[in-house]
């Protein structure tokens, strides 16, 4: 009777034994499934932020070369030619005894565009693009268009802009786009801009009392991929809130964190 009982408890030990050792071998392999899962998981993440940092500096570095080109044929050949045009017509000028106003206008507005161009060179070096401050840039942009139309744009910037140069001149492009797109379809009166921070985000936002429009009919239309996409390099969402006869917010959200800043 002892032996029998003795074998028994054994058998509950071994049991016992062997059942503790497959709970510890499942709750290890466990653990390590999700370590490897969560592993994985940052790997992935860590990838795609690599892919996306490399997909922007390279649009950037090829940008950066086209604008180069672009940027010394406009100073050296377009430029020359048309200050020697202005001259010309200075020497025109000064030779009449009464020169018509449409020479005199036509030497101011040639002296304008020189201007223009020289400006627009600049803008184009790769120093400049390395020091691009979305802000200034902005402003100018804004001071150029209540210059030359009838619409009153503002910009309110409530919070600094804390994005990296190649990052603040994607995000240029794609308020200067939004903005166009105001202009040439809403027909508005008034265009409101402004940046601010919102917890870890960068929010800006461009709002018309324009005519508005139904997003659904518009579909790829209005450069809204495009804003979309460029939007996305950033890591960041755009989206448009506008009704017919109401006006149109075209909000950009960005993150900002210490990669970023």
């Amino acid at each position: 009777m002892e032996e029998k009982t003795t074998t028994i408890a054994q058998a509950v030990i071994i049991l016992t034994s062997i059942f503790t050792l497959v709970a510890i071998f499942v709750i290890a392999y466990l653990v390590y499934f999700n370590r490897r899962k969560a592993k994985l998981i940052e790997e992935n993440i860590s990838i795609k932020e690599s892919f996306r940092q490399q997909l922007l500096q390279s649009q950037i570095e090829v940008q950066e070369q086209t604008f180069q080109h672009i940027g010394k044929e406009l100073h050296d050949n377009v430029g020359q030619l048309l200050s020697s045009s202005k001259l010309l017509l200075g020497v025109t000028e000064m030779n009449l005894q009464y020169p018509p106003d449409t020479l005199i206008n036509a030497n101011k507005t040639l002296g304008t565009a020189i201007n223009e161009l020289r400006n627009l060179s600049k803008s184009l070096d790769k120093e400049w693009l390395e020091q691009f401050n979305f802000s200034e840039n902005l402003q100018a942009e804004v001071t150029r268009i209540n210059s030359i139309s009838k619409i009153q744009v503002v910009y309110v910037e409530k919070d600094e802009i804390l994005l990296r140069p190649d990052e603040q001149i994607i995000l240029f492009r794609i308020v200067q786009e939004a903005i166009q797109n105001s202009i040439k379809h809403a027909k508005p009166n008034n265009i409101e801009i402004t940046s601010q921070q919102q917890d870890k985000d960068l929010i800006i936002s461009i709002t018309d009392d324009g005519k508005g429009f139904d997003i659904n009919d518009q579909g790829n239309g209005l450069g809204l991929n495009n804003m979309n996409h460029r939007t996305t390099l950033l890591g960041g969402t755009v989206t448009w809130d506008s009704k017919l006869g109401e006006g149109t917010t075209v909000s950009i959200v960005l993150p900002i964190n210490e990669k970023i800043t």
